[in-house]
């Protein structure tokens, strides 16, 4: 009975594999079988023509030592082979990070989940809420201060320019309240983005669009998080997560620009929309190349939710160091009770992302009473992507991370992390 069930797993696997690598060309070596299905996901991409080129890095507990799966190339018009130290832009990737570097604040005790942001930052201690958000601005004195938890979840009652287009939403752009310095999203007409500190002097003068703590909606909190540190540490945004962060754990490569040496290791990015329409297309349209990038200068704004370039190798080291519990390479950077609380829910009582998950310092937390299964996630899971369809997520339970870099804009049928997870269960099922 039991060599049935194995044949019949394996005769599974051989279908999902077969059925993710149509067209890719290239048969999976067999020193990569147990991870069949996670190979044939990137190549299936490639081949497809969905993106020129993909990583993913598979990390389990313990030393750094990443297996690597690689597909294609650079760009469509040829480039480079993909490689661990290739640069990809990870938008809202930044996000973890940043939840992570405030949770390292907690743990030296500088403040709490529950400390209001007022007390770092006093603008913020008289917030307005709006009235009727699908209305107008009119509002009314908030009863509820913005705490750091709110930051780090997106309960703090802020939105995202991306987001809608409602009053809020268009005020942000009057006033130049945009996701990051560089160009995605932005419209004809859109202010030019401040610096992080006139930022938040702009952001406090506008209502919120709920009352803190009520609801969940995608915003910049984890923006406003990048400023409270800066304002912590009396050091700019870039200066504090390679203090905290990227020294400790060796992320030379990652950064919010890149020097013209690292400007020749950057995937071209594209986006599957029409530059004239704005409509989708059936072909990408290239948007920022290795050549030409918005990356080669400093910011005006260091985008703590969206701003920061990384290779897989480099995030793969933050992701080892979560997974490990605060431990990587013999260096501590969080406490292990920590790290556990930023990859736990920290979103008040009654209030879900997607009506029944979590959400910890940044990222996604999959609960335990979810029914998310479906579309491949698993109880205890925690990550984000970014807009370009980079993803990571750290699986304690069972004991793995993945890290998966690819540069693919706006595409509804395009690579995304819920295929990844689909294809880690396959291969986890051998």
């Amino acid at each position: 009975m039991e060599r049935l069930t194995l044949d019949r797993r394996t005769m599974l696997c051989a279908l999902a594999v077969s059925a993710l690598s149509a067209g890719a060309g290239a048969a999976v070596q067999a020193k990569d079988r147990r991870n069949a299905a996670t190979q044939a996901l990137i190549d299936g991409y490639v081949a497809n023509g969905k993106v020129p080129g993909a990583i993913i890095g598979i990390l389990e507990p313990g030393a750094f030592r990443p297996n690597w799966l690689t597909a294609g190339s650079t760009a469509f018009e040829g480039g480079s082979k993909v490689t661990p130290d290739t640069l990809w832009r990870v938008y809202s990737m930044t996000k973890p990070i940043t939840g992570v570097a405030v949770m390292q604040q907690i743990a030296a005790g500088r403040l709490t989940l529950d400390t209001p942001i007022a007390d770092i930052m006093p603008e913020f201690r008289t917030m307005q809420v709006l009235i009727d958000p699908t209305r107008d601005l009119r509002a009314k004195p908030a009863t509820k201060p913005i705490l750091v938890r709110h930051l780090l979840t997106h309960t703090a009652g802020f939105s995202y320019t991306i987001a809608g287009n409602e009053p809020l939403e268009q005020e942000y752009r009057r006033l130049g309240l945009m996701p990051m310095s560089a160009s995605l999203g932005r419209l004809p007409g859109d202010a030019p983005t401040p610096d992080l500190s006139a930022y938040m002097q702009r952001l406090a003068t506008v209502p919120l669009r709920t009352e803190p703590g009520s609801e969940w909606r995608y915003s910049i909190g984890l923006d406003v998080a990048g400023a409270l540190l800066e304002r912590l540490n009396g050091k700019t945004l870039d200066q504090v997560f390679a203090e905290q962060l990227f020294r400790p754990l060796g992320m030379a490569d990652t950064a919010f620009w890149i020097s013209p040496k690292q400007q020749a290791r950057l995937a071209n990015s594209y986006a599957w929309v029409d530059p004239k329409t704005g409509k989708p297309a059936d072909k990408p349209t290239l948007v920022d190349s290795a050549a030409k990038t918005e990356w080669a200068e400093r910011p005006t704004m260091l985008a703590g939710g969206a701003g920061l370039i990384s290779s897989a190798a480099d995030y793969a080291r933050f992701a080892q160091m979560m997974l490990n519990e605060g431990l990587f390479e013999g260096k501590v950077l969080l406490p292990r009770i920590i790290a556990r609380r930023a990859m736990a829910n920290q979103m008040p009582a009654g209030v879900f992302f997607e009506k029944t998950q979590g959400f910890g310092a940044g990222g996604r937390s999959t609960l335990f009473d979810t029914s998310a299964e479906a579309d491949g996630s698993k109880p205890g899971v925690w990550g984000w992507g970014g807009a370009a369809a980079t993803t990571f997520a750290i699986d304690p339970l069972n004991g793995q991370a993945v890290v998966m870099m690819l540069q693919s804009l706006a595409s509804a049928k395009g690579p995304n992390s819920r295929d990844l997870a689909r294809a880690r269960n396959s291969d986890r099922r051998l």
